[in-house]
């Protein structure tokens, strides 16, 4: 039973990605722009942080570590396996596949119907991966946060890392992020991806 949960966990996790954000109703933007003004500040930033990290830490003990990371596997693996057999079967893996394009389908509608450049809007429909991507680049990236490498990250470290991000955006140090910055750091981004790509291997 305990190898069945285990690799009924990984499956769950692959099938559902790793720390999804729930798409808030109405189509809008997920992130931390609450107000939908196109502008993210400080305040903002602390907020979804804070929000984020309480989904995350599901024991609720203030830190977010591997008991977390293994009580959330076996959350979406409970799911999947909804005729509570403690075995996922073909035709459940085929439904919670299929439930998720649906879903996916529906978000790529809503952004479409939101226009190209609006705040509810992703360029393209299309997922923007880069290295390290898929869950063992989502942990790697996560536990980046871990500070003093104690293995768990505090609310204060979660926090941290947020605005260390949003610093990085906030190219005029104006206290927020505008549209124009977050397109222009997404450049960067992909730019410094396609160099690293072009370097020879070794």
């Amino acid at each position: 039973m305990k190898k069945t949960l285990i690799a009924g966990a990984a499956l769950a996790a692959m099938l559902t990605g790793s720390m999804a954000v729930a798409q808030p109703a109405g189509g809008k933007m997920r992130g931390p722009d609450a107000n939908q003004d196109g502008v993210i500040t400080q305040a903002e930033v602390r907020t979804q942080a804070q929000t984020m990290f309480a989904r995350m830490d599901v024991n609720k003990d203030g830190r977010i570590d591997k008991a977390d990371r293994e009580a959330r596997q076996a959350e979406r693996f409970k799911k999947l396996d909804t005729d509570g057999s403690g075995e996922v079967s073909l035709a459940e893996m085929t439904a919670a596949r299929e439930a998720r394009e649906a879903k996916r389908a529906e978000r790529m509608s809503m952004r479409a119907e939101a226009g190209k450049g609006e705040p509810g809007a992703r360029q393209g429909g299309k997922w923007r991966g880069g290295p390290g991507k898929g869950m063992r680049g989502g942990h790697a990236r996560m536990m980046r946060l871990d500070t003093n490498k104690d293995g768990a990250i505090t609310l204060a470290e979660f926090e941290a890392g947020a605005l260390e991000r949003f610093k990085r955006q906030d190219t005029n140090n104006d206290g927020q992020v505008t549209k124009a910055e977050r397109d222009a750091a997404r450049e960067a981004m992909k730019q410094r991806w396609q160099e690293k790509r072009a370097k020879p291997a070794g």
